[in-house]
């Protein structure tokens, strides 16, 4: 009787979906965002849960290091993309930004594209005038700046600006000339901008030039130093602060900048005086205190006397860019890293203490022995000894070029922010994309209409980058099926209460092949125990066994934007419970996918997924289940529901499969909403889920889902709600 009421509790059509075979949280779906778009995710494989819908999508961003052209160059005879300047997380609920100088004016990165405007919300009565107005800071030529910005948002009547909520305010309808220098000053969330001409301030609302504080200057450089703006420009050093500007470095035996470092740590300036060498500035700290010059050249080891760019580490090393190579000052004394047969252009530091060196033939990646920390210990313990800070020969050095990642071996500009790196290159802007670990965490109370207590599943995950290698990631999936009251004889007075769950848990793995390919394995282990709790002399239906899943990803199918995906879930041996005699197969399954990415715009994104799932357990002649190699395929062509002939024989194999399909819709990469669709025949079910998501920064994404029915069945997954979260770090 116990075996009865547990194969009617365990295995109904309502909580199973592979009827006839075993370990039913082999099959739970996970993830409350692609619960929310009919339970698809076989080819949008793309967070923590793709370990369990394909393995796969482990082996592509955002899950593992990624390369990617962010925006082509308009021209590759000289660098397009001239300067870049980024804004850090500078909280946990805040998101990184960056801006980017180009030939043509401003274009700044909204997480997804590249946009060349600035979008404001219009308040209360407020016209598009009136913000023009704002923006531009000026009445001079208003009518023509506002002439433009209607015709940039297709704005061509006083009825259609009725309807204007937000106006696209296109970044060079104020600076329109070649970028020359860009800065995002983060206490007072300003942008600064230089063109060969003058410089420019926005604040996010409006624009302010200083052509007439400054004059007319080519600003070459800009680097913020708390309150404080130093200014670098072909005619000398300046520096703003409190509304005014103030020449520095008179003294200096070249007035022309190349560029500027501030070191915070040192409290010092550096500066790239072209045909003079390096000086470094510790600016006075009252009115009657003295501005204290230094200036290093040849005879003090500095590679040559034209410096092109420079970048302070967080040990506050410093590092000039030459045409031949490196200097760089251990704060004691100079040393060089010579780059034979090449051409360096520039050189920045990321928050993990590495320096980026872009040259003519590709980038390198150079850590000091220093930087590490193991390095930083020894440092420590050697004090002052004579080796301390410099460039070692077993000091981590990367090079990528145009085999291994970028697109073009020329880059003229690189620039680190969090854990990506963009470079400025001849084909355009490049990204390097430092894959996060991911944590996802998901629960939802199952068949809520049964009001079944204890029934519920968890799932956890966490993904690891493995840099080159891939991505690695763990996984817990784990269903309670409750208590359940039996007893051995039908009349007997004799209850006993037994509890039931099952637990999944294993690693995947997942690489990249040429041609946008993706490999991924899973390894998974479960347990399951159908009647804990049994009395004495009782055998309790426990089972242990394992399983794999095998897929592949295809990303840009045909048309770009457009993924295929094909798994085999599940490939394992059957199990038994008490008798051994019995053998109960694990639900091997087909996984077929497609999603589109159908609209890519700054502040909209729509993507559809597809995916078709089929159990293809099959059994032989004497009832016993076949190997996977035999079932994968037999079980496609001899459907358990045959009929004449080989269409009917093929229309009832598809019609045992389910299909699931959804949307997402996101918002300026903030909200998302998403719908699908849910229909097996086999299991009786038709359903429509609806769930949406919260980003709260680039860290942290909450996502909930539910379910309602529409089929003719009895629904018991109705108001089904599912819960999720997403932790990068």
């Amino acid at each position: 009787m116990r075996k009865h009421i547990l194969s009617a509790l365990l295995l109904a059509p309502a909580l199973t979906f592979a009827a006839g075979s075993a370990i039913i949280t082999l099959e739970m779906p996970v993830g409350a965002r692609q619960l929310g778009m009919g339970e698809a995710g076989a080819a949008l494989a793309d967070d923590a849960t793709a370990m369990y819908y394909n393995p796969a999508g482990l082996a592509f961003g955002p899950l593992s290091d990624e390369w990617r052209m962010s925006y082509p160059a308009k021209a590759a005879n000289a660098p397009y993309f001239t300067r870049m300047a980024s804004r850090s997380k500078n909280g946990f609920f805040s998101k990184s930004e960056l801006w980017a100088g180009t030939a043509e004016g401003i274009l700044k990165f909204d997480g997804e594209e590249w946009v060349n405007y600035h979008s404001i919300t219009l308040q209360g009565n407020a016209k598009v005038r009136d913000a023009v107005k704002v923006y531009v800071g000026t009445e001079r030529g208003l009518d023509e700046y506002v002439r433009q910005v209607k015709a940039f948002n297709e704005i061509k009547s006083a009825e259609d600006e009725k309807h204007v909520v937000e106006v696209k305010m296109p970044w060079n309808l104020v600076v329109k000339d070649t970028i020359t220098a860009v800065l995002y000053e983060s206490r007072t969330e300003k942008l600064w901008v230089g063109t060969p001409k003058s410089l420019y301030r926005f604040d996010g609302k409006g624009w302010k030039n200083y052509d007439s504080e400054l004059g007319n200057h080519r600003i070459s450089a800009l680097v913020s130093q708390g309150a404080s703006i130093w200014i670098g420009t072909d005619d000398g050093l300046f520096v703003y602060r409190n509304g005014q500007f103030e020449q520095k470095g008179k003294v200096l035996p070249s007035q022309k900048i190349n560029a500027l470092a501030w070191s915070e740590s040192r409290k010092e300036l550096f500066v790239a005086a072209d045909g003079a060498g390096v000086a470094r500035l510790v600016p006075k700290k009252s009115v009657n205190d003295k501005d204290r010059w230094s200036l290093f050249t040849e005879e003090d080891g500095v590679m040559d006397l034209k410096p092109l760019a420079l970048a302070v580490d967080s040990s506050g090393h410093v590092w000039a860019a030459h045409a031949g190579g490196l200097s760089h000052f251990n704060l004691r004394k100079w040393e060089q890293v010579q780059f034979a047969n090449n051409h360096v252009n520039d050189v920045s530091v990321d928050q993990k203490g590495g320096i980026w060196i872009a040259t003519d033939k590709g980038v390198w990646r150079h850590l000091p022995d220093y930087a590490t920390a193991s390095g930083r210990k020894a440092e420590l313990e050697r004090g002052t000894a004579e080796q301390e800070g410099s460039v070692k020969k077993d000091d981590e050095w990367v090079h990528y070029h145009s085999g291994n990642g970028l697109s073009v071996n020329k880059v003229w500009t690189v620039i680190p922010q969090g854990n990506d790196v963009w470079f400025s290159t001849a084909n355009g802007m490049e990204q390097f994309k430092d894959a996060d670990y991911q944590l996802t965490a998901f629960y939802e109370k199952l068949l809520p209409v049964l009001n079944i207590p204890d029934l519920y599943h968890l799932y956890g995950g966490m993904t690891i980058p493995l840099n080159d290698w891939g991505t690695l990631g763990a996984f817990v999936n784990f269903v309670s099926f409750g208590s359940t009251v039996a007893s051995d004889d039908i009349d007997a007075d004799d209850l006993v209460a037994y509890n039931s769950s099952e637990i999944v848990g294993g690693v995947s793995y997942g690489t990249r092949f040429p041609g946008d390919w993706g490999l991924g394995i899973s390894i998974k282990f479960f347990y399951s125990d159908l009647s804990s709790g049994a009395g004495a002399g009782e055998e309790e239906a426990t089972t242990f066994g394992y399983a794999f899943d095998i897929g592949i990803l295809k990303k840009n199918l045909i048309i770009p934007k457009l993924n295929f995906a094909a798994a085999l879930m599940n490939i394992g041996p059957s199990v038994y419970y008490v008798d051994k005699t019995i053998e109960d197969p694990i639900p091997l399954t087909w996984r077929l996918g497609l999603s589109y990415e159908i609209l890519a715009l700054a502040d909209y994104k729509l993507t559809a997924a597809v995916d078709y799932n089929r159990e293809v357990v099959y059994d032989d002649d004497r009832g016993n289940p076949e190997p996977f190699y035999i079932a994968s395929w037999k079980s496609l062509i001899n459907p358990e529901r045959g009929g004449d002939g080989f269409f009917e024989q093929f229309k009832n194999s598809i019609m045992q499969g389910v299909l699931n399909a959804g949307l997402e819709f996101i918002y300026s990469n903030t909200i998302a909403l998403r719908v699908g669709y849910l229909h097996d025949q086999t299991g009786k079910r038709n359903e429509v889920d609806f769930g949406f998501g919260f980003m709260l920064s680039d860290m942290l994404q909450f996502d909930f889902a539910t379910i309602k029915d529409v089929g003719d069945n009895d629904g018991v997954r109705d108001g089904q709600m599912r819960f999720g979260m997403l932790f990068k770090f």
